[in-house]
């Protein structure tokens, strides 16, 4: 018997705390959520935009893949970084973005016809 209630004891223990946590994290879920929300609209305004980009070099038979363009994005955004965010993890992150929509602009313009 004497395990059982120490099991429940330490059950009780833990399950307050987890409760008030997740209502002192609410708030602030909410904020990242909405910030989320604005995010993958910018994402998908941009995503358009490189969509209209690869139309263009489409026209100009030019590659979707622009090395020198990608390097001064990468540039750009290190010098915006503010903390808590290093220059380093912006540019982790943009590395990303801009691999997803190169590849996103590549195969947009191999499944359009060739103007």
């Amino acid at each position: 018997m004497r395990p059982f209630l120490l099991v429940a004891v330490c059950a009780g223990l833990f399950a307050q705390p987890a409760a008030d946590l997740n209502e002192a994290l609410g708030p602030s879920r909410k904020r990242i959520d909405a910030i989320d929300r604005r995010i993958i609209q910018l994402l998908n305004q941009r995503a358009q935009v490189v969509h209209e980009v690869g139309v263009i070099k489409q026209q100009y038979h030019a590659p979707a893949s622009a090395p020198g363009r990608a390097r001064q994005v990468l540039e750009r955004v290190a010098t915006q970084a503010r903390a808590p965010l290093t220059p380093a993890a912006l540019q982790t992150i943009y590395k990303t973005i801009l691999e997803q929509m190169t590849a996103m602009e590549a195969a947009g313009m191999e499944n359009s016809p060739r103007r």
